[in-house]
């Protein structure tokens, strides 16, 4: 009854909701004889279905975060961490400052804030504002190092990029600055192959420590997997951005 009743609510939300509403467009289209019109509105709604099913989403994403693995042995000079989004004006009573970093951004945080406690290597966040109501993901993310005990001169700071191209430039500066020659890459493992194309491009060598792992490796592929869900469809949307960044930093 609890399995039911949860693929009941997705099914009145959306996507669940928009893809029933096309294929009720589809049959009456057909039943006025608009066989095209209702073939195109019928293919739309099995795209959006198959792109918001779960186990589909999960095999696309797992295509891109099963590409690099993290290593067994970390070494290296320096700490890169890529950022991934901040609040600009939340509230972060912890830290006595205002915005606050995404699930993602925190995930790599963590990681980095581990790795140092591990290696005592200085840390490089690359990272800014990106949008005018969106927060500098390296000050917020450095403040959060702070409060977990990092010292402040073990940060570095590119505050200024925007994207990954901006992060890997950036990046290059400072490290031909300090002499760093050894990066150790940080970000979420759907996005260190294309963050690694960019670092390649500029003829740096990283060793990646993919985190922030969002597909299942071992998927039990129950009824529920292959309901549409609202999670389901921004994850094979966030595949598909990154296999189009990925695409993009090859030419």
């Amino acid at each position: 009854m609890i399995y039911l009743i949860k693929m009941a609510y997705t099914l009145l939300f959306p996507p669940g909701i928009i893809i029933l509403l096309l294929l009720c467009i589809a049959i009456w289209l057909k039943q006025k004889s608009e066989y095209f019109s209702a073939l195109l509105v019928g293919l739309a709604a099995m795209i959006l279905c198959v792109s918001a099913m779960p186990a589909f989403s999960n095999a696309l994403l797992q295509s891109i975060e099963n590409r690099y693995a993290p290593p067994e042995r970390v070494s290296g000079d320096v700490l890169v961490m890529l950022t991934g989004g901040a609040t600009l004006d939340t509230p972060d009573p912890l830290t006595h400052g205002s915005g606050y970093l995404t699930a993602t951004t925190a995930a790599r945080v963590l990681t980095v804030a581990e790795l140092y406690q591990s290696t005592k290597l200085p840390i490089l966040l690359s990272g800014g504002q990106v949008f005018s109501d969106s927060g500098n993901e390296s000050q917020i993310a450095k403040r959060h190092l702070l409060a977990l005990g990092i010292p402040e001169s073990a940060i570095t700071m590119d505050d200024t990029s925007r994207n990954t191209e901006e992060n890997a430039l950036h990046t290059q500066a400072l490290l031909s600055e300090h002499g760093w020659k050894q990066p150790i890459l940080i970000t979420s493992a759907f996005h260190m192959p294309r963050s690694v194309r960019q670092f390649q491009t500029l003829k740096i060598e990283v060793l990646p420590f993919p985190t922030d792992y969002i597909s299942q490796q071992q998927q039990d592929l129950t009824v529920s997997k292959f309901i549409p869900s609202s999670g389901g469809l921004a994850n094979t949307s966030l595949a598909l951005k990154e296999f189009v960044g990925l695409f993009a930093a090859r030419n």
